[in-house]
């Protein structure tokens, strides 16, 4: 197989995808590839870059399922939940990926989308690159809480999630949970959507009434 910096990502998500990041070595991709590792080295610098590009790969995806709306609250909230469903599909590379800055064109080309949203609905380019930084930082802020959540083993998903139902439940709802027996990751996941929800919608709410608050706001 002939190696190029394409074919090592590639794999390399495939890998994380099986086997989760932690677990990832360029020894290990090495092998996969039928490759000497040292060989690696002429695309990648180290594990760290490697890890960057699968999360501008990861971004990548996420940013194939955005879809332009009508208004820029739209078009937000259609990438906001594209990039949910991006890095829960790879919830172990999103776990890792949600708090790092890639650099990569794909994170680059996200910032230019929502700034440009932002600036179009009245903000001045300072402060629509301020909040495009804030939304970012909201969405995969939260995705990153579930993607954690589901990288874990499933005896440590069940725990955590009846701790969680246990306390943020409300008592009537706490009383039915409890009567089902048995917690699920499939639970988890509805109830981190709604909070998901929650989250986004008045983050978009306080962000309209700043665009509305600005002089050229709309």
């Amino acid at each position: 197989m002939s190696l190029s910096r394409e074919v090592i990502l590639e794999t390399a998500m495939r890998l994380a995808d099986s086997e989760g990041t932690t677990f990832l070595t360029l020894t290990r991709l090495g092998r996969a590839l039928g490759a000497d590792p040292t060989a690696l080295y002429r695309h990648f610098r180290n594990k760290d870059e490697l890890l960057l590009a699968m999360g501008d790969q990861l971004m990548s995806e996420a940013i194939a399922g955005i879809e332009p709306g009508r208004s820029w609250q739209d078009t937000l909230r259609s990438a906001a939940w594209s990039m949910r469903r991006a890095y829960l599909a790879r919830p172990a590379l999103g776990a890792q990926s949600a708090a790092r800055f890639t650099g990569g064109h794909a994170e680059t080309s996200l910032v230019e989308t929502i700034t440009a949203e932002l600036t179009k609905a009245g903000l001045e380019p300072d402060v629509a690159a301020r909040h495009c930084r804030a939304f970012a930082e909201v969405v995969l802020g939260h995705i990153g809480i579930t993607a954690t959540l589901l990288s874990l083993s499933a005896e440590q998903q069940e725990l955590d999630v009846a701790i969680g139902l246990r306390v943020y439940a409300t008592p009537a709802a706490g009383s039915a949970r409890q009567s089902t027996g048995r917690t699920h990751a499939a639970t988890a996941l509805e109830d981190e959507n709604e909070v998901f929800r929650t989250v986004l919608e008045t983050y978009l709410e306080g962000l309209r009434a700043t665009v509305a608050a600005a002089p050229h706001g709309r």
